[in-house]
Order: structure tokens, then sequence, then C-alpha cells
């Protein structure tokens, strides 16, 4: 009898492995882009920070049950937004240089893992630097058709994502030029771009679960610029900018992973 037991056991056993076995294996080979893919009007430098960070992706995958927050560099500066949420269960996809297409291109893991929630701020390195081959064709109409693109493909392959479009932050290129010591060649306004890209994400008509956060106007100055008081330079966030940015999201993440624990 002991001996059935043990066989039955060991069975058991054998065959939760291989359940667990078939289910790792079953990950998609595309869940994250190879090193060759060709990326639109990405750059040199942006590839090498791209594809630097994939590699960290593939050894900490983002997991069941998450709320992910994807972007560029003003989202992963923010490091460990479980800290500063208060939080156990979100996962940090921001890319240092980050583009809408090279969003678009890693969306794998998202479709794989169906997080509760995903919370996007892309857009503003498109708009930033079109001195490229053809980025006279990169215009607020074209990213805000990106960031929709994004949250769109998401919604189809992951129904029950909750999905955040946060609209993108303004700049201050005066503080920029002065803390970068640099002249910046400025053939457009930024500003008046990123705001034409905003309105249009904010006007569009969204599918059912696709939301808009309004960031952009919560760090505003006087002259409709990044306030320096939010910003390292000019750009990117402080620790000011980060309390800001956290105190507008708190409330909803803390709602997300409440309707996940508490269903009724």
């Amino acid at each position: 009898m002991k001996n059935l037991c043990f066989i039955f056991f060991l069975s058991v056993l054998v065959n939760s492995c291989q359940i667990l076995n078939r289910k790792i294996n079953s990950r998609p080979i595309n869940m994250y882009p190879p090193k060759n893919i060709k990326i639109k009007f990405q750059q040199d430098w942006q590839y090498n920070l791209y594809h630097k960070r994939i590699i960290d992706f593939k050894k900490f995958p983002i997991g069941f049950k998450k709320i992910v927050f994807l972007g560029n560099s003003i989202t992963e500066g923010a490091r460990s937004w479980n800290k500063r949420l208060n939080q156990r269960n979100i996962v940090n996809r921001g890319i240092s240089g980050d583009i809408t297409e090279g969003v678009l291109e890693r969306l794998g893991e998202i479709y794989y893992y169906k997080p509760l929630a995903v919370f996007i701020l892309i857009g503003i390195n498109d708009l930033f630097d079109t001195n490229i081959e053809n980025g006279d064709l990169i215009n607020p109409k074209y990213v805000a058709n990106n960031i929709i693109n994004i949250a769109k493909n998401i919604k189809a392959e992951s129904i029950h994502t909750s999905i955040y479009i946060q609209t993108i932050l303004p700049v201050n290129l005066d503080m920029y030029e002065l803390v970068k010591n640099i002249k910046l060649e400025r053939e457009k306004d930024l500003n008046k771009q990123i705001i034409e890209t905003n309105t249009m994400l904010k006007t569009v008509e969204l599918p059912l679960g696709i939301y808009i956060i309004d960031t952009h106007k919560e760090f505003l100055d006087n002259d409709n610029n990044l306030n320096e008081i939010y910003s390292s330079d000019g750009v990117h966030l402080n620790e000011e900018g980060y309390k800001i940015w956290t105190s507008l999201l708190s409330d909803e993440v803390e709602s997300i992973n409440k309707r996940y624990t508490n269903p009724n």
C-alpha cells in the first residue's frame, strides 16, 4: 500500500513538473524584439539603450497580475514605482531614449502576461529630435496615432487590461540648453507640437477601457514651459516632479489593485 501511495505521489509530481515546463516553454519566441530588428526612426544611441534594457527584461519578465508603466527615460528614471506608490506589483518598462515605434515593437511581453493595467507615457523623443532621415514625417499626428495604436494593440490582445494614456509632459528648452551647455536649433516650437499631440489624444474617441490622464497641465509654469521646480534639466523630472506625477496616479493604481483583490 505504501509503495502504491509513493508511486501515485511520484506520478503527480512528475506530471506537475511537465505542466510547469510546458508553461515555461510555451512563451512565444517573439515576446521580445530581436537584436537585429530595424526600428523606424531609431538612432544608434537609442538602439544601444533599447537592447540593453531588453536584455534586462528577458532576465526579469513582467509576470502575471501586474501593473506596467510603459515609456521612455522619464518612466525609467522613477526606478521603483512600487516604492513610490506603495505597491508590490508594478513593473517599470521605461527605456531611455525610446520612441513610439520602439514601444510598438516590444508589446509582445505585454500581450503574453496580460497585466491588470498599463500606464503609457511616450512621444517626447519622437518630437524632440527629428534631425534624421525622413524626420520631417514625424509630426503631432504621426506621434498621436502611434500612441493610440499602442493602446489599441494592447487592448486587442488583452481585453481585460485597463490602459491609461498620459499626455506628453512639457519641456523647458532654455533650462535644457543651460544645463547641457548646448545651443539647440529651434526650427519648430516643441511645446506647441506637444500641445497639438496631446489635443489629438484627448479628443479622439477611444475604445472602452482606454483612458486619458492629462499629466501635461500639472507641470506647466506661467509661460507654458515645464516648470523648473519639477525638472533636473528642462526635460527630465527631479524628485519634486516625480512626487507630482505619483500624486496624480496613486488613487487610480490603488483602485486597480482593490478591484482585482475584491472584484465584487
